[in-house]
């Protein structure tokens, strides 16, 4: 996409409902290991029961008998940042183009600080409207 391309984006795109100038990040729900039964991932992670992978028995067994066996291990996920654009557009084609490399991906909208001058200034330059 050029510099043309990606002021037309970046317009039709708008701020998605925020009062600041939004950026797109590509998330990949990240493994970050065997968590305990009286513990949760916080946020907007996720718990999944799964076997080892040295495991002799079948999971799917387990799953359909609705019983957790002694063997299962409660794993934890979070959502991890692993790319950011300017428009869904890029995070879109970053997707289709990367997703064999990765887990589950998601696109994900942040905004910047309205007191980001240098980022403010950089999407003046390409036809946002900053709220100064």
């Amino acid at each position: 996409m050029d510099i043309e391309e990606l002021k037309k984006e970046y317009e039709i795109q708008g701020n998605r409902t925020t009062a600041y100038p939004i950026y797109v990040t590509v998330q990949e729900l990240m493994p970050v290991g065997v968590i305990s039964d009286e513990y949760s991932v916080l946020l907007d992670g996720e718990t999944i029961l799964a076997c080892p992978p040295d495991c002799e028995f079948s999971c799917d067994d387990c799953e359909d008998s609705r019983e957790i066996c002694e063997h299962t291990l409660q794993m934890g996920y979070v959502w991890q940042d692993i790319e950011f654009f300017l428009t869904i557009k890029g995070a879109e084609e970053f997707i289709k183009a990367d997703e064999h490399n990765h887990r589950e991906l998601r696109i994900y909208v942040k905004h910047f600080n309205r007191r980001n001058y240098e980022i403010n200034n950089l999407l003046k330059e390409i036809g946002f409207k900053c709220n100064d």
